[in-house]
């Protein structure tokens, strides 16, 4: 089976290259074992082959971090926010194929993914998030204001998902109880 094999490969990965114990003292996924854990694939377990994943399962993705989390959480919560909350996620749901085709490969190699959703004053709240995203006057890209606090893997994304209230979200304005 696809899941037993990649499984079996990673396991061996995790026992050899990778120490929780200094990443949890440094605070830091060393270079080397994030340039292996793209060469496992492990940045597109649950990226389509089309696109350069390896189309893993939900199960086998599951057991992916499972295994992962029961060496290391730090990396277990980085692939997993990557992949589950970050660009590749929302991209594949609600992407078009020409975005799918641009991004996707990008982040199965290894690019890393961030999701921003807290505020200052809101905390996780999205019913609260004050921050606003209004197209341009050219209409070739939105204007984000508003300001974000603790962003998963923030500080090494190359991509991100910026959790903000569109003018149709805005202008239809909040229910009062």
């Amino acid at each position: 089976r696809i899941g037993d094999a990649y499984l079996a490969k990673l396991e061996v990965f995790l026992k050899t290259q990778v120490n929780a114990e200094e990443i949890d003292r440094s605070g830091e996924i060393p270079p080397l074992v994030m340039k292996g854990l793209a060469s496992l694939g492990a940045f597109g377990m649950k990226i389509p082959t089309e696109y350069g994943g390896l189309g893993l399962s939900q199960v086998n993705y599951n057991r992916a971090l499972a295994l992962i989390c029961g060496h290391c959480a730090s990396t277990a919560a980085l692939l997993s926010a990557h992949q589950s909350i970050g660009v590749p996620q929302p991209l594949m749901l609600f992407g078009n194929d020409e975005q799918k085709k641009k991004f996707l490969p990008r982040l199965a190699r290894g690019a890393v993914s961030a999701f921003a959703l807290t505020e200052p004053e809101v905390g996780s709240d999205p019913a609260r998030m004050c921050t606003t995203a209004v197209l341009s006057e050219d209409g070739k890209h939105y204007v984000i204001n508003g300001t974000k606090l603790w962003c998963t893997n923030g500080g090494i994304a190359e991509l991100m998902v910026v959790m903000a209230q569109t003018p149709a979200i805005i202008k239809k304005g909040r229910e009062k109880k």
